[in-house]
């Protein structure tokens, strides 16, 4: 990017746009009259406003939600507490859990920063800025808005069923009153964020640092998102264009490097940034309050001959087990993908991976197998270039059904407590037919389980609301 962006510098400016008021969540006021005044004048500050939306992402509601995710699932469990753990484990969360509407909030806050950086540049209030420079911004809080919207919709809404009416509120313009609104469709929210992404994705700029959004980034996100829509022949095209992409993107050809290179790896499309603070990265440390899943180690000691073993390097299990959990590479926080101590001195921080290009394999792979006249070889193709990577036996190909499990368990060994995929990926091959939900984890009884009550606070704030279905 023209403009190096000094993340050390969050700006103050986007804390007064998005700061909480006590009277609404879904609607966030500024703390003072800089925000809708003056706060973008010039490219410098609106470079400030989109460092505090990237902020957001590693703000503290955000930065270790994938262990809740985690433990919804069937990677593993929380074995001790952290903030909101309350009732993951069992699938039983309840709508007072304040955690949730932090959550909850934590996004919108991203989602209204972004509005007012688009409109307001959109205004021209950026005096001196090029076209050019003032669309990649533009692209860039589009992004952001679009993810914040798919996370909201994944989490509160029935992603999986484009024809509900049980989708989240979608918000466009900036919000300094109190606004109240009825949810959107989940097709209405599907189109605003594949709006977005395709715009991303064709504008956006290319060759940014990995804790930045470019076009990879919003390719690879619209990717994930045309998956969840079961546009296969668009998550397939998509997929491939990030594989093919012209920006050094690419596999690291060891599976710690991921994770000992943090955001620089060659692997982390969309990463948070981090610094040597405990507030200045992810809360993934609190990983050592997790333990891994039956259902994990099994399957990973399915991969490799012989009996399982996590004592020094580890044997006989998946590699990528072993490296999260042998005894040699496990670390202080008992899980290698997670290896900084936060709280020690000069501390490097931990990275949380929102896209890595493993997931982008995977995404082609199940897209190939299910487009209609999809090539199983070329499926199996990108699901074997992980298996390759990780050191483990490829695959040949036997038929659809057992490609489309392959691929999935695959997701489960390769993304486990990363970013909460695998948990969705088994509610999407629930819905699909392809597998039980139910079967996988014992504690999930009911369909309503599959996404998270509206917060209590929520609704108060917001007479408009509905709760969702079994709450």
């Amino acid at each position: 990017m023209k403009n190096k962006i000094y993340i050390l510098k969050i700006a103050l400016t986007l804390m007064l746009v998005t700061s909480v008021v006590s009277c609404s969540i879904d609607d966030v006021k500024p703390l003072n009259q800089l925000t809708t005044e003056n706060a973008i004048r010039d490219e410098q500050s609106a470079q400030a406003v989109l460092n505090g939306i990237y902020g957001g992402w590693r703000a503290i509601e955000l930065n270790a939600f994938p262990l809740h995710l985690g433990a919804l699932g069937n990677e593993g469990f929380f074995s001790g507490t952290i903030t909101g753990s309350t009732g993951f484990n069992a699938n039983q969360v309840k709508p007072e859990n304040l955690y949730l509407g932090f959550l909850y909030n934590a996004h919108y806050k991203i989602i209204n920063g972004s509005n007012f950086l688009i409109e307001e540049l959109e205004k021209g209030k950026a005096v001196g800025i090029s076209d050019e420079r003032k669309t990649e911004l533009i692209m860039q809080a589009k992004f952001a808005r679009a993810m914040a919207n798919f996370n909201l919709l994944r989490y509160f809404g029935q992603f999986y069923d484009q024809n509900s009416s049980y989708g989240i509120v979608l918000k466009t313009t900036f919000s300094t009153d109190v606004v109240f609104a009825q949810r959107n469709s989940v097709q209405e929210v599907y189109a605003s964020i594949v709006a977005d992404l395709e715009d991303a994705s064709a504008n956006g700029p290319s060759m940014v640092a990995h804790y930045f959004a470019g076009k990879v980034a919003s390719t690879a996100l619209l990717a994930r998102v045309k998956l969840y829509m079961n546009d296969y022949e668009g998550a397939a095209a998509a997929a491939q264009e990030v594989i093919l992409n012209a920006e050094g993107y690419e596999l690291e050809t060891n599976y710690g490097s991921i994770f000992s290179n943090t955001y620089n790896s060659s692997e982390a499309i969309f990463a948070i940034y981090h610094t040597q603070t405990p507030e200045g990265g992810s809360g993934m440390y609190q990983i050592n309050r997790t333990k891994y899943s039956e259902t994990l180690r099994t399957l990973a000691d399915a991969q490799i001959d012989g009996a399982g073993s996590l004592t020094e390097s580890g044997s006989g299990y998946d590699p990528r087990f072993s490296y999260a959990y042998a005894t040699s590479t496990k670390g202080t926080n008992l899980n290698g993908k997670y290896p900084v101590n936060t709280f020690q001195a000069n501390s490097e921080n931990n990275t949380l991976f929102y896209i890595r290009l493993g997931e982008i394999y995977l995404i082609h792979a199940e897209a190939e197998a299910r487009k209609a006249g999809g090539n199983l070889d070329d499926a199996l193709t990108s699901l074997n270039a992980i298996r390759e990577r990780a050191g483990v036996e490829a695959y040949e190909l036997s038929d659809k059904t057992t490609l489309l499990t392959q691929i999935r368990e695959e997701k489960l060994l390769e993304l486990f407590f990363e970013n909460g995929e695998t948990w969705f990926d088994l509610i999407r091959y629930h819905k699909l037919g392809d597998v039980s939900a139910f079967a996988e984890k014992a504690s999930l009884t009911s369909e309503t389980q599959f996404i998270l009550p509206m917060p209590l606070n929520v609704l108060s704030a917001n007479n408009l609301l509905i709760q969702n279905p079994g709450y």
